[in-house]
């Protein structure tokens, strides 16, 4: 008897750590939300089409995507991997903004870009192997991408053309509601209705709509204090402070610096919200002996509308060179696209009569 529980509990503990296992390996690590949202767009997309047209319809999304987060990291921007949401398509986050126009059209076009070399691929695919299925999933990546260019923020199209002219946001509005409209493209609508009240609220919204405020946590060593004679705050101190603000070279991040009186620097902190006006110590809190923390209050202007347009005319200042390049692009992508959407088209099978 004793040996048979001995046996069971060997067992049990092995079947505990397989789960472990099993659990730990379904996670995936970082890869988790990205394969568990494309699984379950491929899921949600087969409940209407064919199940191997789901699963290349999310690989050409997952292509665009990953054009957007090689872009971003060529441009040393930090980012997310892509989301995938079932009927919206796919979204990545990047976790600092970019810092001028290029920089933000160069991470826009990249999805379009390899979107494009994807579709292409499929097309490829589909001749040599004669497959009208995988030439209706190299048709629904051309004209996803193409459907993408519309100059409408927050679409890829939207965020290229601030590299070229702004201008061109006002014939999104127009021509994008136009293509909108006759495709019955109700997700796109909603974009394009956002867009035109962000647009309205930047061009005609007050010009100045005050500073904005924030309380933010600064590491500072009492042994700053101590090194000099000062003595250390407590934690009800308030007083003003001075600052700095600067983006380092190496990663682009953006950084406030702040001193005390009497001490110099005396702690930093990642800052990438806007341009700070005013800084204010609201007390120090002693952690123990070489650690402790600042609570601050800043004051600062945002340099962007609360959904994303850039508001500072410095964003914006491009040479003509860069301007004409990405014009090029931009243009001939689209042109591109255009012609291989009707070409994909036409090799498709006409459909069956009714």
């Amino acid at each position: 008897m004793g040996g048979l529980i001995a046996a069971l509990a060997i067992l049990l503990s092995k079947a505990k750590s397989i789960g472990f296992l099993v659990i730990k390996l379904l996670k995936f690590g970082k890869l988790g939300p990205t394969i568990w949202s494309m699984a379950l767009s491929i899921g949600a997309y087969a409940l209407i089409y064919p199940w191997p047209f789901a699963v290349g319809l999310v690989a050409m999304l997952f292509i665009h995507e990953m054009g957007h987060v090689l872009a971003a990291r060529r441009a040393g921007l930090p980012v997310t991997l892509p989301a995938f949401i079932p009927f919206l398509g796919a979204v990545i986050l990047l976790k600092r903004q970019p810092a001028d126009a290029p920089t933000e059209a160069f991470v826009a076009i990249g999805g379009p870009a390899f979107g494009t070399l994807g579709a292409l691929g499929a097309f490829g695919l589909a001749r040599w192997l004669d497959s009208p299925l995988i030439m209706l999933v190299a048709w629904a990546g051309f004209f996803i991408n193409l459907l993408n260019l519309l100059p409408i923020h927050p679409l890829d199209g939207g965020r290229i053309v601030v590299a070229i002219s702004r201008w061109l946001w006002i014939v999104g509005l127009v021509v994008g509601l136009v293509v909108i409209i006759y495709l019955q493209a109700i997700v796109f609508l909603l974009f394009w209705f956002l867009f035109a009240l962000e647009l309205a609220r930047t061009v005609f919204g007050r010009k100045n709509d005050g500073d904005l405020e924030a309380v933010l946590t600064v590491p500072a060593s009492p042994a700053v204090f101590e090194a000099v004679g000062a003595p250390v705050p407590g934690e009800a101190h308030r007083r003003a402070l001075d600052f700095r603000q600067y983006v380092r070279l190496d990663d682009r991040e953006s950084v406030l610096e702040v001193d005390y009186p009497g001490v110099g620097k005396i702690g930093e902190v990642s800052f990438p919200l806007g341009t700070v006006t005013e800084a204010e110590m609201l007390g120090y809190h002693r952690l123990g002996p070489a650690t402790g923390r600042l609570r601050l209050r800043v004051r600062y202007r945002s340099e962007r509308t609360p959904r994303g347009i850039a508001v500072d005319p410095e964003y914006y200042r491009v040479p003509l060179g860069t301007r004409l390049a990405y014009g090029g692009a931009y243009f001939g992508l689209i042109a591109f696209l255009l012609v291989m959407t009707g070409v994909a088209a036409g090799s498709l099978p006409p459909p069956p009569p009714r």
